[in-house]
């Protein structure tokens, strides 16, 4: 019967179907010497320990004669003498405690520790384990006799079996499992590579891996077998393996097949709206796809009450004649925008804000004309036809709100926050201010869009908190109870909310909120894993070339994505300074910021991490474009965004 390393049973999954199964994977067990520092309790720094040597060596010395002596400010002085008495290495007038002088004393005839260890290797794609067993009478290595019929075991790749193991892979190793546990305290330092010793010959070993389906997308995921949550590295090498074994796959395609349940799904019950009529749906298809609410939503979102203001304005530019606007903004010189954009909102009768409207570049009139809609394009070309028009929708807006379009700024300026990842979800429980503010500037520039004067049907509160509750647990069983508490309260109610709508969509339903929520999700986690890292000293022009070759060199992609290519200098630059600007802005500056060794880490976990990023980048868009998905792609646009998430918290 096959022997399994004993290492307890972990069980980190949460809602599954059936019961969880275990693979048996091959690894090799590398024996290396290494120092290892104790743990008392009480270890001292750099500076405290220079200022204890030199009491111990002096005597009795003032905070000034320290000071002097030892080249450190006086301020700090004071604070590792406070430090020092806190932990009773020294008294209040800086003698040193017996204990401590008999401690000092025996110094000198200490010599490092050094331990025997475990390193891991698993020999399916030859990756190494982020996990250290320290050998000693008290934590041997001990197996146990594998449950006869429940275990499959993986088959080993032999290209990997005599591949030796080098002091810089043990240096990652421990790094790893800083980054994984606490196993060895926060403040541990790296020992020398030539401080590390390695036994050639590797010893052949099965660890014990339970794996189980999820309940929320079918999708396998494997427990860490050192009892540390999952392990992204081997559920990285399964899907590898799949791919070439036909017989495992088989095997864990039949253990689907054996567990299916079709989940009910959640009711959509959206009544159809006065405005939603055939003719109207063949005229402004786009601005009726963001005034529809999303499936199981009870009001608008402020990302569709922006959209359909932003539709609205394209449709009423479109009806008129806007050749000749567009013709005088591309001939005019672009410093000479504002004060042309100025003029025609005080005859409209209309106030700018204090920075007033910013020149319009060719490249948006011929997205304009290409059928796309932004609001600073929008609102020039507005402002130049009713200059001339005295019909145009934009009078009486201004007759009835003067500030309208400080108005509209506000709602660009929330919405752009929620969008880039900043706040809770933009999924409101009751109607937003901004809405009835919406319906009056759609009315007004398409009058034939009518809206009911009469609220709604009140949303099933029980189905709503069913669904909710549906989607919290499915997002915990994907990422596991201790992930998901790391994740932070608004990032959290993200996931849900778009895990809500995989949860009961169909094919064909407008997944745009969906992958707005992914994208604020995925741009909230690089900025959690960017804070406190200092940037690089690189110059404006070199930022995206720096990030491409980075990326190139780790294998995280072979070319970088148009997506990223195109991102501004000036973004990434004020998301290195830790200000957030877009997702692709906060991927670029991430692959600034991290060594060479972590961006390696990254590819052996998600090879496909860049261009999964860039994707949800793409599909997301502007953020206004309907985008109808086939429950395939929305599931893959889900597993990409939550790959990466996991890659980044817990890789």
């Amino acid at each position: 019967m096959l022997k399994l390393l004993d290492y307890g049973k972990p069980t980190p999954f949460g809602q599954i179907i059936g019961r969880p199964r275990h693979l048996a994977w091959p690894v090799h067990a590398y024996r290396v010497t290494l120092p290892r520092r104790a743990h008392d309790g009480d270890d001292l720094n750099a500076f405290e320990r220079v200022v204890l040597k030199l009491l111990a060596a002096l005597g009795l010395m003032s905070e000034q004669e320290l000071a002097d002596e030892t080249g450190i400010p006086l301020d700090l002085v004071r604070s590792i003498l406070l430090r020092l008495q806190d932990k009773q290495r020294i008294d209040g007038s800086h003698a040193l405690i017996e204990q401590e002088r008999d401690r000092t004393d025996g110094d000198d005839a200490k010599a490092p520790v050094f331990v025997t260890a475990l390193v891991f290797r698993e020999l399916v794609t030859g990756k190494y384990l982020p996990f250290v067993h320290w050998l000693d009478s008290a934590n041997p290595l001990q197996t146990r006799e594998g449950e006869e019929g429940l275990v499959r075991t993986i088959r080993a790749d032999d290209e990997h079996k005599n591949a030796p193991l080098t002091q810089r892979e043990v240096i990652g190793v421990l790094r790893a499992a800083q980054r994984r546990s606490a196993a060895f305290g926060k403040d541990d330092g790296m020992p020398a590579m030539q401080q590390i010793r390695i036994v050639p010959q590797a010893e052949l070993h099965y660890l014990d891996c339970p794996i189980a389906i999820q309940k929320s997308d079918g999708e396998f995921r494997i427990a860490d077998p050192f009892g540390n949550g999952f392990s992204l590295v081997l559920e990285a090498a399964l899907e590898r393996l799949l791919e070439q074994d036909e017989q495992l796959a088989e095997w864990l395609q039949k253990w689907k097949l054996a567990l299916s349940n079709p989940r009910a799904q959640e009711a959509d019950a959206r009544p159809q709206a006065p405005f939603e009529s055939k003719a109207n749906w063949q005229r402004y298809p786009k601005l009726l796809a963001n005034l529809r609410l999303l499936r199981g939503a009870a009001f608008h979102s402020l990302a569709q009450i922006y959209a359909s203001i932003e539709w609205a304005l394209f449709y009423a530019s479109c009806r008129r004649p806007f050749e000749s606007v567009v013709a005088t903004l591309k001939f005019t010189a672009q410093t000479d925008h504002p004060a042309l954009l100025d003029d025609a909102a005080k005859q409209v009768g209309l106030r700018l804000p204090p920075f007033g409207l910013r020149p319009i570049w060719d490249g948006k009139l011929i997205d304009f004309k290409s059928g796309k809609a932004e609001l600073a394009t929008l609102l020039a070309i507005a402002l130049l036809q009713a200059q001339d028009d005295a019909t145009h929708p934009l009078h009486s807006i201004a007759a009835a709100d003067p500030d309208c379009i400080l108005r509209l700024f506000n709602i660009k300026r929330k919405r752009d926050e929620k969008g880039h990842g900043k706040g809770n979800a933009d999924a409101p429980t009751q109607e937003l201010s901004e809405a009835p503010f919406m319906r009056e500037i759609v009315h007004a520039l398409l009058p034939d869009i009518v809206f009911s004067d009469t609220p709604g049907a009140a949303p099933d509160r029980n189905s709503q908190a069913d669904a909710l509750l549906d989607a919290r647990a499915s997002i915990q069983s994907e990422f596991g109870f201790k992930t998901f508490n790391r994740l932070g309260a608004n990032l959290k109610e993200r996931l849900i909310h778009a895990e809500r709508f995989f949860l009961s969509c169909k094919d064909g339903d407008d997944g745009l909120g969906f992958v707005r929520e992914l994208y604020a999700a995925l741009q909230a986690t690089f900025e959690m894993s960017l804070a406190g890292r200092l940037p690089p000293d690189i110059q404006d022009a070199m930022l995206i070339e720096s990030a491409s070759n980075s990326a190139i060199s780790t294998n995280l992609c072979s070319e970088l994505p148009a997506s990223l290519r195109t991102v501004k200098a000036s973004a990434i630059r004020q998301t290195l300074q830790g200000n957030g600007q877009s997702l692709g802005a906060c991927v670029l500056a991430s692959l600034l910021m991290s060594d060479e060794d972590r961006l390696r880490s990254i590819a052996d976990t998600q090879p496909s991490f860049v261009n999964d990023v860039a994707t949800v980048i793409t599909r997301r868009g502007h953020g206004n474009e309907p985008l109808p998905l086939s429950k395939a792609d929305t599931a893959d646009l889900r597993k990409a965004a939550y790959k990466t998430i996991k890659t980044l918290i817990e890789g």
